[in-house]
């Protein structure tokens, strides 16, 4: 079974002006959470955001948490967090192949 993300964004930092528009998104500060079977993790990250096609921009007032997730998500380093959390969850998962156990002799 494939791990269950969720993507929770934390802050956003701006640009008050570039290439002629207002409060560009520049960074998202998220947290990356994964699921599989109740093994999980948590990875905080900042996504360093792509600048935008002006015919395209979103006024940063109109944004909705779904149009930032797609900024993220639309990152390079997104994938590669992705990949990261997985195998955090994936060696979670492992039987341990070392460990603790009782002295025998004692009850």
């Amino acid at each position: 079974m494939a791990a269950t993300t969720t993507l929770t964004i934390n802050d956003l930092e701006v640009q008050f002006s570039l290439s002629g528009l207002d409060n560009v998104v520049i960074i998202v500060g998220s947290t990356l959470s994964g699921n599989d079977a109740g093994s999980e993790a948590h990875l905080n990250r900042r996504f360093i955001i792509a600048t935008p096609d002006p015919s395209s921009f979103i006024p940063f007032t109109d944004l909705t948490e779904s149009n930032v997730a797609n900024f993220v998500k639309a990152t390079d380093s997104y994938t590669t967090v992705l990949q990261k959390l997985t195998s955090i969850i994936e060696e979670q998962k492992q039987s341990p192949i070392t460990g603790m156990e009782p002295l025998p002799w004692e009850p």
